[in-house]
């Protein structure tokens, strides 16, 4: 079982990292029990992310109904993290940079549920108080900054080129986009049942 005071520190880390701390990732327990715990992340993120999404669900040009839109979006959200660190898994072997991935997992998975945390408060900001033009633009500032900050991630955790962490980063981009594709169908048709 993960501990309020670890998940507190990993996201301290993930804070630290941001501001680009030289000793951000001693923050985080790096150890193979917190290589494991780390997971826990993608457990706790799913009811924020179920909180984000409902607020943009009257937005979304949908015939599924909302509990089932809901489920889909978290498990969407799984299946992406989980590809993505897999596969991170398979080319950081191939690339001599294995060593690295224990690291690169606790740091990432730790900070896609800091950022999930930072997106509810803008989603809300977003749909609720912005015009639909700006709300849009708020949004793409924030996956910008996201996708700087991963390349960040990347070079730090892996300890490799700003190069290697670009085509990383947009790995990442991919991988979302794919499942994202992949769940379309089923987010926003018409229910067989």
């Amino acid at each position: 079982m993960i501990s309020l005071q670890e998940i507190r520190s990993s996201l301290t880390g993930a804070f630290l990292l941001a501001k680009r701390a030289p000793d951000a990732l001693s923050a985080f327990n790096l150890s193979t029990d917190g290589f494991y715990r780390s997971f826990y992340a993608m457990l706790l993120a799913a009811p924020v992310f179920a909180v984000e999404n409902a607020f943009d669900y009257r937005t979304f040009d949908t015939a599924t109904p909302f509990v089932p839109f809901i489920l889909l979006l978290c498990l969407a959200l799984w299946v992406s993290w989980g590809t993505y660190l897999f596969v991170m898994g398979l080319l950081t072997r191939f690339m001599g940079l294995g060593a690295h991935y224990g690291t690169l997992a606790i740091v990432y998975n730790w900070v896609q549920f800091g950022l999930i945390l930072i997106w509810l408060p803008v989603t809300v900001i977003a749909a609720g108080i912005l015009p639909p033009g700006f709300g849009s633009l708020l949004n793409l500032i924030f996956i910008i900054a996201t996708y700087a900050y991963l390349w960040y991630i990347l070079k730090v955790t892996l300890n490799t080129t700003g190069l290697i962490a670009a085509g990383f980063a947009f790995l990442e981009f991919l991988v979302v986009v794919l499942v994202q594709s992949l769940f379309a169908g089923w987010l926003f048709t018409e229910p067989l049942l």
